[in-house]
């Protein structure tokens, strides 16, 4: 887990000093404040920080982006009708951009055959 400034950090577990049993948080409605509570005994103590738990999810580009085949159908991509299909010269094409080892890139599809082409009529 990573806290606010990127350093790994855990919630703590607290214990009873009476009883070594484990404290759980609860909230004290009068004061408004929340408490660590022994189930076993009396004991309480206020809270100082406020973290009960904390669940981080660090995803990889690689993980959220997903390439679809067919984009021909797809309503909210653009198109164009300056292009040229290399492989059935249909003037019209969805284009989109994906980050590539090259950085970004242009890849158009032609929406009559499906034919699928890298920024000046470079197939792919």
């Amino acid at each position: 887990m990573r806290g606010a400034n990127s350093r790994p950090c855990a919630v703590k577990l607290r214990f009873c000093p009476n009883s070594n049993d484990l404290l759980y948080p609860k909230e004290d409605r009068d004061r408004k404040k929340l408490i660590y509570a022994c189930r076993n005994c009396e004991y309480k103590v206020d809270a100082i920080d406020h973290c009960v738990y904390r669940h981080s999810i660090h995803h990889t580009s690689a993980e959220t982006t997903t390439i679809i085949q067919d984009v021909r159908s797809d309503p909210t991509l653009p198109r164009s009708s300056e292009v040229h299909c290399p492989s059935c010269d249909h003037g019209e094409a969805v284009f989109f951009s994906l980050t590539t080892s090259e950085g970004m890139s242009l890849f158009f599809q032609c929406v009559a055959c499906a034919g699928k082409w890298k920024d000046e009529g470079s197939a792919i």
